[in-house]
């Protein structure tokens, strides 16, 4: 066999190698972009579990959505072992209360527990980013993917809090022009040949970031309720924003 057969044989069989690679590559992407999500989902949960004039119904089917948090970060320890301990107390609090019709409230002390140990996470995360535009971006992340999070649970839970529809998308039209800040910041280090070849991510994350925006606040603009469909729309569009930008940061790190 002459020799570029050769290569072309081995290139080919390269290729699903290479392809397991970039996969691997991207669901840590997202693995890291769930942990600051999954962190503002969950005290917009405590503060609606706390704070909130809500029936023993709407209590117990906010309870039910805690195994699915859980269940997200012990995707997040796959990657970092760290986030097992708020894996832990989660499931260690929803043992603790009732699914059904309840106005026991739990052990609240565990769920602050959670809540601490999330935000140590995050905040290790944050620190270990490589610039500082990344590590603000974290936090924004924090509030933009949390509030969107949080908002579709809510909704998924029936929850009758009418204000949280749209207080939590207007913070969300915050933090998104605070990511979209960090992003440039990002990109103002970038020289002129990495400016160019970064340019169509570059538009690609912000396209998404304002997509998703837009849906996301769409039954404000119509007056409409705010479906399932379009919550979840919004959150995928946002969660591949910022799994985009972290390429970004890694990249210009």
């Amino acid at each position: 066999m002459c020799a570029h057969c050769c290569s072309q044989v081995l290139w080919v069989s390269c290729q699903p190698s290479f392809s397991r690679i970039m996969l691997f590559i991207m669901i840590q992407f997202l693995l890291s972009s769930f942990a600051p999500m999954l962190l503002g989902a969950q005290l917009v949960l405590t503060l609606v579990l706390v704070k909130g004039d809500i029936c023993p119904g709407q209590r117990g089917r906010i309870h039910k959505l805690l195994p699915a948090i859980g269940l997200m970060w012990m995707a997040v320890s796959s990657i970092e072992i760290a986030a097992f301990l708020v894996v832990f107390a989660i499931f260690y609090f929803y043992s603790k209360v009732q699914t059904g019709k309840t106005r026991d409230a739990g052990p609240l002390w565990v769920l602050y527990l959670a809540d601490g140990l999330a935000v140590s996470f995050v905040a290790i995360q944050a620190m270990k980013q490589p610039m500082w535009a990344a590590s603000v971006a974290t936090v924004m992340m924090v509030v933009l993917l949390g509030a969107a999070f949080a908002h579709l649970l809510l909704v998924i839970a029936r929850s009758r809090l009418q204000a949280f529809h749209r207080i939590l998308p207007f913070s969300g039209i915050v933090a998104a022009m605070g990511l979209a800040l960090s992003l440039l910041a990002v990109a103002s280090g970038f020289d002129e040949q990495a400016q160019t070849q970064a340019t169509t991510l570059i538009l690609t994350s912000l396209a998404l970031v304002i997509g998703g925006i837009v849906v996301w606040c769409w039954h404000i603009f119509s007056g409409k309720t705010a479906s399932k469909i379009q919550l979840s729309t919004a959150w995928v569009m946002v969660v591949a924003a910022t799994v985009s930008m972290q390429i970004l940061f890694v990249v210009n790190g």
